[in-house]
């Protein structure tokens, strides 16, 4: 039986990131493929399945909440915009669901990203619920 992991949709090179760009495919990523070539990949974006636009203000966690933000660095600790945390939350039950579906037990996620990252409402869930998150980049 393949294995399945769970992987952040931006780590494969969707541009599904907040600025609408694609990454190149994750050097972790390509690694771990080349170490494990029988495993089947499921590709999530959480503030996408959360209803999320692409592009869209960067998000910024503060106090377990979550917020747009402004697209400059230096003033982002201080300029919180329209509340997002019921978005990245109905996107983590979701990316939960589809790995339930999948039977996963791995995931790689975002590191950084406000909803994959392990300290992320992605991350935190999936980590809570017994699936191991390895953040990349």
């Amino acid at each position: 039986m393949t294995e399945k992991i769970l992987v952040s949709s931006c780590l494969l090179g969707v541009p599904c990131r907040w600025h609408g760009g694609k990454l190149h495919l994750s050097s972790y990523v390509k690694r771990f493929m080349k170490e494990n070539p029988d495993t089947e990949l499921i590709p999530v974006c959480p503030e996408i399945l959360g209803g999320l636009p692409c592009p869209r203000p960067p998000i910024k966690r503060k106090n377990g909440r979550a917020f747009f933000t402004c697209e400059d660095k230096r003033d982002r600790k201080q300029v919180t915009l329209e509340e997002v945390t019921e978005n990245l939350i109905s996107g983590s039950l979701k990316a939960l669901d589809i790995a339930r579906a999948h039977n996963v037990k791995l995931a790689i996620l975002c590191n950084w990203s406000p909803s994959c990252d392990l300290k992320g409402f992605t991350g935190k869930l999936l980590s809570e619920n017994g699936i191991e998150i390895v953040n990349s980049w």
